[in-house]
């Protein structure tokens, strides 16, 4: 038999990008389509296959290893079989030319916005085509409208990084009066003066939170709109459904589903503003982003076309995205082209809170855990279960009085027991 050496194959413009995870050990017997090692970069991870069908007989590279490019990963010797599964070097040359892609594209939704008038003086001309920086930095660079030729950078082999674009930011706001609140500084302060202290890192998926939500608030005007919703019917309706199909749904799928269906009638919900806030875009989709607590931190995959799909399959899919997350196992497409997003704490408790947007979406709905409390009716008083709602919306796309009536209409559909157990299934 012979041995063969794999190499990473093409990923577009990412450098040194970081193994996370050996998924494989010497003597395993891999298919062709089996993951040997994992790469990271911003939000996602992405699986390297071995590509031959064999054993392997070393793994080139260990986690926290940096590859690019044609480095040698994997040395395997090739089965005999390999012949009746393998395709030919044009499926190769495809299935590298796909990992390309999604690796390129392997960068936050959520940019760090559109400061130009603030940075007007380094506006460039030209396209920065000849320095030496990756996909999603030349993204904030256009948005930010800055020239990358005068960017210092401290990355390896003079690139430059998304913490340089930061920093130029930061120094050019600091010439403004008005920069405290645009910086993204934290004070210096020495804690152990006050007693014992440990530093821990923070994972690149945080790092890449902590970026967007900061962002988010200082560019977008948030208001949150605070309501609750009467959740008798729906939980009645989830309890005679279930039994009568004998399935498990979670309420969560319930208000998923009604929420996909009023953003159709909602319009301005579900939209965008384009990068120069001249226009609204406006999608014929609704696709529904269900944020997701893993312990590398919160991420939000998104159902697509979440209005065409029942309370079944939307369940569903909550689940599986759910899995596939804390497993870090999510599809670059799971993440991109989120219209609108639910962040749910009712499994938790609280009431109500003030979720973040998530750029470019204008709107976020929390729901916070249902509650009991006695009201009065012209039946006397009774016990009633209520779902606390907060919406957060961008007042530069949506006023007041829209996202009033969309609460109000959301609470409506939410009790109304025929439209829910039309969209069960």
């Amino acid at each position: 038999m012979a041995t063969k050496i794999i190499n990473i194959p093409d990923l577009g413009e990412a450098e040194d990008v970081e193994v996370i995870e050996v998924c494989a050990k010497v003597g395993d017997e891999v298919e062709s389509e089996d993951p040997i090692i994992v790469l990271e970069s911003d939000k996602a991870a992405m699986e390297i296959p071995a590509s031959e069908i064999g054993k392997v007989i070393s793994i080139e590279v260990s986690v926290g290893d940096t590859v690019s490019s044609g480095s040698p990963f994997l040395q395997i010797e090739i089965s005999n079989d390999t012949k009746k599964h393998a395709g030919d070097d044009s499926h190769k040359d495809a299935e590298h030319q796909t990992i390309s892609k999604k690796l390129e594209k392997i960068q936050p939704e959520q940019s760090l916005g559109s400061l130009e008038q603030k940075i007007s003086s380094t506006a460039t001309k030209n396209n920065n085509a000849n320095i030496y920086a990756g996909p999603a930095v030349r993204k904030l660079a256009r948005e930010f409208g800055i020239d990358l030729s005068i960017v210092q950078p401290t990355g390896p082999k003079n690139r430059i990084q998304k913490e340089d674009l930061h920093q130029f930011v930061k120094s050019r706001l600091s010439e403004s009066p008005q920069s405290n609140s645009f910086e993204f500084t934290q004070p210096d302060i020495d804690y152990s003066k006050w007693g014992p202290i440990k530093e821990e890192k923070l994972s690149k998926f945080q790092k890449s939170s902590l970026a967007n939500l900061h962002t988010s608030w200082i560019n977008i005007p948030h208001v949150t709109q605070h309501d609750e919703c009467d959740l008798n019917i729906l939980l009645e309706a989830r309890t005679k459904l279930c039994e009568k199909h004998k399935v498990k749904v979670s309420p969560l799928a319930f208000i998923a589903k009604i929420t996909s269906q009023l953003l159709v009638d909602f319009p301005l919900m579900n939209c965008s503003l384009d990068q120069s806030l001249e226009k609204i875009i406006l999608k014929d989709y609704v696709n529904l982003g269900i944020a997701v607590d893993t312990p590398e931190g919160l991420i939000v995959p998104n159902i697509k076309n979440a209005q065409l799909k029942s309370i079944v399959e939307i369940s569903s899919e909550i689940s599986k995205l759910a899995e596939d997350a804390k497993k870090r196992k999510l599809k670059i497409d799971d993440l991109k082209g989120a219209s609108f997003t639910i962040s749910s704490l009712g499994a938790i408790g609280g009431k109500f809170f003030t979720p973040i947007i998530n750029p470019p979406e204008v709107a976020i709905l929390g729901i916070s855990k249902a509650y009991e409390k006695v009201i009065s009716s012209k039946a006397g008083f009774e016990n009633r279960s209520f779902l606390p709602i907060s919406l957060s919306y961008d007042h530069r796309a949506i006023n007041g009085v829209y996202a009033v009536q969309f609460t109000s209409q959301l609470g409506e559909a939410l009790s109304d027991d025929k439209l829910i157990e039309k969209s069960f299934k």
